[in-house]
């Protein structure tokens, strides 16, 4: 009920416009006023403009409603349907581009980014810092320190972001990744010594302590007992289990951490990505 009141009138209001669509201007100030799902569904009741102008408007709302929802995908195909004559077309075109980075679709976002064929400045600078950007999520590192080069830092709506990018890249480049196998063979000959390795030191020295008191209680068992003695089968079969756990634990360890520092990086990287958008073009 709370935006009843909004669609009640605008279906009265609109209900009485003509076939000119003069409807865009009351559907840009519910999308300025953040209510997009109601222009959404408003602009889903009515067919596109007569006027080439009007359409590529009508487009270019519908795309930017849909991305302030986060339906990228739908707000990709309304975007792209901007015309070039169209004061909304750069933007759409360079969101677009970034929706598509940002489901992934890296394919897709360079031949959005091609068919604009840019050539001047500013928006070849923007163009070449969102390639780089898009060149660090697919690991091209070194492709995008040349894209980088290629950007021009007296532009002040990017200088910053060239900045953070560059230092996300020297970031890359210092980080050393660790191996899941390192991890596995080295707590299978020490264990508990892999989780270590993997940067988890106190659950590493835990883990070395408690699988040496279990061998230690499973051997004396035996040297009293025999290999057929209860005690020394259970303390057996628990310092088995640890043992195989730790490997395990260790191999997953490495691989957690491997894949939040790689996330960390990918948010950042699409963090900065969006920053310039938004000083280019609101």
């Amino acid at each position: 009920m709370k935006y009843l009141g909004i669609i009640v009138f605008a279906l009265i209001t609109l209900s009485g416009f003509s076939q000119e669509n003069n409807e865009l201007p009351f559907i840009n100030h519910l999308i300025n006023k953040g209510y997009f799902n109601e222009a959404i569904y408003l602009m889903g009741k009515n067919n596109l403009p007569y006027g080439q102008q009007q359409r590529d408007s009508f487009n270019y709302f519908l795309g930017w409603a849909h991305y302030s929802v986060k339906d990228l995908e739908q707000s990709t195909t309304s975007l792209l349907k901007v015309g070039k004559e169209s004061p909304f077309y750069f933007k759409s075109h360079f969101f677009a581009a970034y929706n598509q980075i940002y489901l992934e679709n890296y394919s897709d976002a360079h031949q959005i980014f091609r068919q604009m064929n840019i050539q001047q400045e500013p928006n070849l600078s923007l163009l070449n810092f969102e390639q780089a950007g898009m060149k660090m999520l697919q690991e091209n590192w070194q492709e995008a320190q040349i894209q980088i080069k290629q950007i021009n830092t007296g532009n002040a709506s990017l200088s910053q972001q060239v900045v953070a990018l560059t230092e996300i890249y020297k970031e890359h480049e210092a980080h050393r990744s660790k191996s899941p196998v390192v991890a596995g063979v080295m707590s299978g000959i020490i264990p508990g010594s892999g989780k270590i390795y993997a940067g988890k030191t106190g659950s590493g020295i835990a883990s070395m302590l408690g699988s040496a008191g279990l061998g230690f209680i499973t051997w004396e068992n035996y040297r009293k007992g025999g290999i057929s003695n209860a005690k020394t089968i259970i303390f057996g079969s628990i310092f088995a289990v640890n043992y195989v756990a730790n490997i395990y634990g260790s191999v997953i360890s490495v691989k957690i951490i491997e894949n939040e520092y790689t996330h960390n990086i990918h948010n950042q990287i699409l963090f900065q990505l969006h920053i310039p958008l938004r000083n280019f073009f609101d």
